[in-house]
């Protein structure tokens, strides 16, 4: 007996699905910099947080968004790499301290599948025939990820250059890795990750209130481009947003 060919998704179920996916997205975003709140108490489900993020955007972002039955050459490749990104990660927080090249793969990997992703999330956006609620949601969520993704890469960056950030406190430069009890951090669960992915937040957002100083040049430039990559997001999304406002007639829904 011959199997019936799969029928594609409606425009209304993918549209729902897509709000479903703006929604989970900005839920597990904001979990996350809840758990960096409490650095000591909650930094594994803030690494669980990661994970899921991880999955949700690769799942997710990988064509069923975009209505296409069957997955492309490129959709494939997106795939590999959110599952490289995921045992990149795994990698990362199980190696000992000592061992601190092995974050340079999870800082590659993780760069290049944030920056796809977001295109991918902007492009999905681009879709939305209106400004709704949700879709505000989505550019919110997509911003949220651009800063954790962003606190991550550099917390990778001090495990491999101990001393690349150094927080400015009255008694001069002290490491931003030390622990509450002033001892240097031996290893990766000693990290200050609240601090350092406020940090990258302050980059993002272009603050510079100055009380972390990037010390080392991979950390200068990572400050910068996140100092660049947070206008330029917005700039971008607002320019969707504001095409959507006109509704399905006044501007083009995006590809």
């Amino acid at each position: 007996m011959i199997r019936p060919l799969a029928v594609p998704a409606t425009p209304d179920a993918l549209a729902r699905r897509r709000h479903r996916f703006y929604r989970r997205l900005l839920v597990l975003c904001l979990l996350v910099m809840l758990s960096l709140a409490f650095p000591q108490t909650l930094r594994l489900a803030g690494s669980m947080g990661y994970f899921l993020i991880t999955v949700l955007t690769t799942v997710e972002l990988s064509g069923f968004l975009a209505g296409r039955f069957g997955r492309s050459w490129s959709d494939r490749l997106f795939l590999t790499l959110g599952g490289a990104n995921l045992f990149a990660q795994l990698y990362w927080l199980l190696t000992p301290e000592g061992r601190r090249l092995s974050g340079v793969p999870l800082l590659l990997i993780t760069t290049l599948f944030i920056g796809w992703s977001l295109v991918r999330l902007v492009r999905t956006l681009g879709r939305e025939p209106r400004a709704t609620r949700p879709v505000v949601v989505g550019a919110v969520a997509g911003y949220l990820l651009l800063g954790l993704s962003g606190g991550l890469v550099l917390s990778v960056l001090e495990t491999i250059q101990p001393g690349s950030f150094l927080a400015n406190s009255a008694d001069g430069q002290a490491a931003i890795v030390r622990s509450h009890a002033g001892v240097a951090a031996n290893n990766l669960w000693e990290l200050d990750f609240a601090r350092i992915n406020y940090f990258a937040f302050v980059s993002l957002t272009t603050t510079g209130y100055g009380d972390i100083t990037p010390s080392r040049p991979p950390a200068r430039m990572a400050s910068v481009v996140l100092g660049i990559a947070g206008p330029l997001y917005i700039a971008v999304i607002l320019g969707v947003l504001i095409s959507r406002f006109k509704g399905p007639e006044g501007g083009s829904s995006g590809d």
